[in-house]
This record gives C-alpha cells, structure tokens and sequence, in this order.
C-alpha cells in the first residue's frame, strides 16, 4: 500500500479507490482480528483540476455471535494533490443493532493508518457529533453481493 500516501498518484479511477480501500479493510480486519467487509462505498474517478479527493467504505464484521456485537465503521482515503496523503477508520459498536459505547461514554475507536500499518487511537470521543445519529447499524446493513457480510465469500 505504498502508493497510497504517493501525493502525487495521477488520477485515480473509482476502480482504483476501491481497491485501495478493498485492501485497507482487508489489513484492518488482520490488526483488529474482526472479520470486516464492505458493505456500501463512497467513491469516485477523481476529477482533473480538483485539489483533493476523498473516498470512503462502510464495512461491518461479527465480533461475538453469542452476544450479537458487531463492529461498523468508515474506511477513508484523503489526499491533497501535491502535498499528503492519509487513511483512517472510526468504528462503532453494536449489540443486537443498537449502540454501544465505550469505557466512559467515549463513541467510537479511532484508527489510523500509517506505512507501517494500522494504529489505534483507542475510545475517543465524537467531536464533532459526527456519529451521534447512528444510534442503530441501519447504515450499514446492505451488503455488497458476495461479501462475508451477506453470507458470500471473500
């Protein structure tokens, strides 16, 4: 995944993204030992003349069956043309599709991804209200044909 933090990649396709993002979710399934997939994608053939670019997956993986805890979140690639490049994850809990927080009622678990890999920035707080609407997992229950998510395989 070196090329992802390239500023200055050329333009990519929506092909493109997915893919990179394809590979983001797969690598944060390994560090997070949940099986994520994708479950709808934000993306898009970057535009000529446009300054940056942003492109996003939802993902959705079991945690504990027995209990019904799942963890959904957001996988984002941003790049400035010309200057950086970055990616990261907020991922929520949930308990039979509602949510759950964390130790203190800190929202979600903030990742970000680096060269060598992915780094966790444990329980924060949702700033920015962001995430404060999504008190079920409706966002992300329409699986792609053929992901882990809708009983298909990866």
């Amino acid at each position: 995944m070196r090329s992802l933090f390239d500023p200055n990649p050329g333009h990519r396709t929506e092909a493109d993204w997915r893919e990179l993002l394809a590979g983001l979710v797969g690598s944060l399934s390994q560090f997070t030992g949940v099986r994520f997939a994708p479950t709808s994608w934000y993306t898009g053939d970057d535009q000529p003349g446009h300054r940056m670019s942003s492109n996003c997956v939802n993902a959705r993986g079991g945690v504990n069956p027995a209990l019904r805890l799942e963890a959904c979140g957001v996988v984002c690639i941003t790049i400035n043309f010309g200057e950086a490049a970055w990616a990261s994850a907020d991922v929520l809990l949930f308990a039979s599709g509602r949510r759950v927080l964390g130790p203190g009622g800190l929202g979600l678990v903030s990742l970000v991804y680096h060269p060598a890999g992915w780094v966790s920035q444990g329980w924060v707080a949702d700033e920015y209200g962001e995430w404060e609407s999504h008190q079920t997992d409706a966002r992300w229950q329409d699986a792609e044909p053929g992901t882990a998510a809708d009983g298909g395989g990866m």
